[in-house]
């Protein structure tokens, strides 16, 4: 019964993957005209109907794209915020809609003629993400190769691109991207964070360590990086340093069910260190 319980904990032990979408400076002066609007929608008669407009950000494009129907970079906004919104979806049927209506206004992207105000790197990277969200993973690698083919070695497209190809099991080739992203830029905290990833599915635990201590040197203050890095580290029969890693996790992660996850991990190697 003993080891059925370890499988179980060690079975839910699986690395954070980190694909990158795009996030435009429109984004901040576009959060001030909400909440001007929205304060002077407070003072006039038809303050019910404006409020509904601007609840979200994907009703706020919506409208924009209504009253600007021929602006590439307001179907790009809208699709981004469709994307978000089926990221953080209740249920998957939910999630879907979404994502369907934002590859239809990324189509629309592609259908206007092109003004500049949408870089094609951009926009077949958010491209990328939704198809990667829809496990539509051939969908995806295409998508970022096309970002690639407008800006080779972006690091970004690069990175989306290695964890795309794991999942497709193209490990050799998914190493390539990664490293490629790290040669363009050594410090990139996702890169380094795939790259641990193609180690570990490579069987080689030690590398895998040092690239995701990297990953947190970096980028300290993101709770999945201390996973990952637990993980690699009992891989590589560091269980002591596994152990503070596992607990540094559990100490950040918000979410309840992450946490008690982690938990049950803790126990499992305390289970292994005093076994």
């Amino acid at each position: 019964m003993k080891k059925k319980k370890n499988i179980a904990a060690r079975k839910n032990a699986m690395p954070f993957q980190e694909t990158i979408t795009v996030r435009t400076s429109a984004s901040l002066p576009l959060a001030a005209v909400v909440l001007f609007l929205l304060i002077v929608g407070a003072l006039a008669a038809a303050a019910y109907t404006r409020n509904s407009i601007y609840r979200s950000h994907v009703t706020l494009w919506a409208d924009v794209t209504k009253r600007s129907p021929n602006k590439r970079r307001a179907h790009e906004n809208y699709g981004q915020a469709l994307s978000t919104a089926g990221s953080v979806a209740k249920s998957e049927a939910v999630a879907r809609k979404y994502y369907d209506e934002a590859l239809k206004q990324f189509g629309m992207v592609i259908a206007l003629k092109d003004d500049g105000s949408v870089p094609p790197r951009d926009l077949y990277r958010e491209i990328g993400v939704v198809q990667f969200r829809l496990k539509k993973y051939d969908e995806a690698a295409a998508a970022w190769q096309t970002g690639l083919q407008k800006a080779p070695n972006d690091p970004s497209l690069l990175n989306n691109l290695s964890i795309v190809l794991m999942q497709l099991g193209r490990v050799d080739e998914a190493a390539a991207a990664a490293q490629t992203a790290l040669a363009v830029d050594p410090g990139m905290p996702q890169a380094l964070n795939t790259m641990g990833q193609v180690y570990m599915l490579k069987k080689n635990y030690d590398k895998a360590v040092e690239v995701f201590l990297k990953a947190i040197e970096r980028q300290p203050d993101l709770a999945a990086r201390y996973w990952n890095a637990a993980l690699a580290l009992e891989q590589a029969g560091k269980i002591d340093m596994a152990l503070q890693y596992a607990n540094q996790y559990a100490a950040m992660e918000r979410d309840p069910l992450g946490r008690q996850r982690a938990l049950g991990y803790i126990e499992y190697l305390k289970k292994r260190k005093r076994s």
